[in-house]
């Protein structure tokens, strides 16, 4: 079953001593069938327009975001698991390591919450330390 959600996200990034806070809200769908669910998006970011983001949830401690469009990636944020992940930005490609230090959802098919502490590093350099939340709201 497919319905129409709210999707409000926000993203913190710690990098190099500074802060970061992007909030972003928007329209999308959520879909659920036997306990699996998805969240589904188009982007609004001016260099990532065109672009759909995905997240799937396909555990309570796992989460996959695909971005499919002119900048496709793909990130696996498992919980107290390292995976190395395609990322494709206005600016280039590259792999990225990607460690979830906690992923928590209470999703039902009336929505809810999402959130995830990861770290993100390049060449094992740990590039930054992002917290996301994400709230599913019916419409």
């Amino acid at each position: 079953m497919k319905k129409d959600v709210l999707i409000k996200i926000t993203d913190e990034q710690f990098s190099n001593g500074e802060t970061e806070k992007l909030e972003i809200m928007t329209k999308g769908t959520l879909s659920f069938c036997d306990d699996e669910f998805s969240i589904m998006y188009n982007e609004t970011d001016g260099g990532l327009d065109g672009s759909v983001t995905t997240l799937l949830l396909d555990s309570p401690t796992c989460v996959t975001m695909r971005r499919e469009g002119p900048f496709s990636s793909q990130i696996i944020l498992e919980q107290n698991k390292r995976h190395s992940c395609y990322y494709d930005t206005p600016y280039g490609s590259f792999m990225m390591g990607v460690f979830a230090k906690y992923v928590r959802m209470n999703v039902t098919e009336k929505g809810g919450t999402l959130k995830m502490s990861y770290t993100v590093d390049f060449n094992s350099d740990l590039a930054a330390e992002n917290k996301m939340l994400v709230t599913v709201t019916e419409i």
